[in-house]
């Protein structure tokens, strides 16, 4: 009975311990032949004349390490990089033109000499199942067309976050075409016209070379009829008549200038224009309420509205690290949007906040905003969290973060000062803070601003958003600002997400789609 008594305790002994952690998968790109073939007798390798390279590309990271360490459990050599001593090349979903593309992209690969076979999944499958190597039928084989493929064989991915669109447009004759069709469709509220141009002008954008014929799209995904059809007409005339009468259109030159507005939706600029409103002077002019957002809109329309350079920028992201650094000095401040995407101008500067302890993070963004309006740094700023609706023009996204949606007033003098490296410190960065105009006789000030002051005002209006986030949905919100409804893996980098949903990585500069 003493002994019974006795494995009961030390059983509930061992129920309270803490549970040994599971040690993290090594990810393939770092894990070594040693470590997955040589720790068991059995692993060791049985067919050195044959090493294999699997793809990742459509496979996904963790197909491809349950294949690396199944094939080296049944004595074959795999490869961890392309490299001489490969023999056999394995793909899964890919054409050969796709893979020798990769290879060169990715390790330097040319096509001339290249001596490795290029196969199907179904000669790895064989050779697992029969416990050594195939011979390489025809019916393996990935064919390979000649390097003078037409262009029009281009394999364009459906997925937007699979397809490298850098800078270079080669097609912006139409995606600007359509770009105008798709804000159309939005200002009329028809989400499905909107979205289907969009997804028009995307691929466009990503095509590696200039479309000059109809036949040139054989193949390419998300072009619907009316795409095609304005295509068509421009390669025909030059212009689409469709794009033309818009741009002429009344209502839409009038929505198009009122949704420019911080702060005004699609719904609020129709009924402005229904009230028979069509100029920004005349809405001055009118008896409309206006939010405060809309009235900091309206202030700031011209500077708002002007393009941000990469080194204003610049510029804000060291003012705002200077001034986090006050009350947090271990955060890190990120710039992102179009400005890590490579772009040298944009309409706003967007910050991402966070801290690596976690938890440190909270209430930071409300000390740093108070710091910097007291400043003269913010003249308009706004903080929300999650539980924030109503704004008609910002993405539900944003909506699980707390953020700050600001406007910055940006003394000329820092950016010479920037680009003389002759930044001074925070304090000095506060400029006249009586330029931070007050909002309550926003017609007279807007007036004076605009019209009088505008050419003499040694100061610009910025688009500032910050956006502060935990440490373990950094990567996630960095990589597009995704809110926490999703389910969240474990990871620290984009990198790891992208391979968490098994695709290939793209970088930033290749996300201009």
């Amino acid at each position: 009975m003493l002994l019974k008594e006795l494995v009961s305790e030390l059983l509930c002994t061992m129920a309270l311990l803490p549970r040994k952690r599971r040690c993290k998968d090594i990810p393939t790109s770092v894990a070594t032949q040693d470590h997955l073939v040589g720790s068991n007798p059995k692993d060791r390798v049985r067919f050195s004349e044959v090493g294999i390279f699997l793809v990742e590309r459509r496979m996904g990271a963790s197909r491809r390490r349950f294949l690396t360490e199944l094939a080296r459990k049944k004595g074959f050599r795999v490869e961890e990089q392309m490299s001489e001593s490969v023999t056999h090349v394995v793909s899964e979903n890919n054409t050969g033109n796709e893979v020798l593309e990769l290879l060169e992209k990715q390790n330097g690969i040319r096509r001339t000499g290249f001596n490795a076979a290029l196969v199907e999944i179904t000669w790895f499958t064989e050779s697992m199942g029969a416990g050594r190597p195939q011979e390489v039928e025809s019916r393996h084989q990935l064919q390979v067309t000649k390097e003078s493929v037409a262009v029009t064989e281009v394999s364009i991915s459906s997925y937007a976050c699979q397809r490298r669109t850098t800078l270079k447009n080669k097609n912006r004759l139409f995606t600007e075409a359509l770009k105008v069709l798709a804000e159309s469709a939005e200002l009329n509220e028809s989400e499905a016209r909107n979205l289907a141009f969009s997804r028009a002008s995307s691929i466009l954008k990503s095509l590696p070379y200039t479309v000059t014929k109809m036949e040139d799209l054989q193949g390419i995904p998300n072009l619907g009829v009316h795409s095609r059809n304005v295509i068509q007409e421009i390669l025909e005339d030059g212009t689409c008549s469709e794009v033309e009468n818009l741009l002429r259109n009344e209502r839409y030159q009038t929505l198009k200038q009122f949704t420019s507005i911080f702060g005004v939706g699609v719904k609020t600029a129709d009924k402005w224009y229904r009230e028979g409103l069509r100029t920004l002077d005349e809405l001055r002019a009118s008896d409309v309420k206006f939010t405060r957002e809309q009235e900091a809109g309206l202030l700031y329309h011209s500077d708002l509205n002007a393009s941000v350079t990469r080194t204003e920028a610049d510029l804000i992201k060291e003012i705002v690290e200077r001034a986090v650094h006050k009350f947090l000095p271990a955060a890190v401040v990120t710039l992102t949007g179009g400005f890590r995407r490579e772009k040298e101008m944009g309409h706003d500067v967007d910050l991402l906040i966070t801290h690596p302890e976690e938890g440190k993070e909270e209430g930071l963004l409300r000390q740093v905003v108070k710091w910097m309006t007291t400043q003269g740094l913010i003249l308009y700023g706004d903080i929300t969290g999650s539980s924030h609706k109503g704004r008609s023009k910002e993405p539900e996204i944003f909506d699980h973060f707390e953020k700050c949606l600001s406007i910055f007033g940006l003394k000329k003098e820092f950016i010479n000062d920037l680009e003389s490296k002759n930044l001074r410190n925070c304090d000095s960065l506060s400029g006249d803070k009586t330029q931070g105009i007050g909002l309550a006789d926003h017609k007279d000030a807007a007036q004076q601003v605009t019209v009088a002051a505008a050419c003499n005002k040694d100061w610009k209006a910025v688009r500032v958003d910050l956006v502060v986030v935990p440490y373990s949905q950094y990567a996630y919100a960095l990589l597009g600002w995704t809110g926490s409804r999703n389910a969240f893996l474990p990871a620290a980098t984009e990198e790891e997400i992208f391979a968490h949903l098994g695709l290939e990585y793209i970088p930033p500069h290749e996300r201009n789609a």
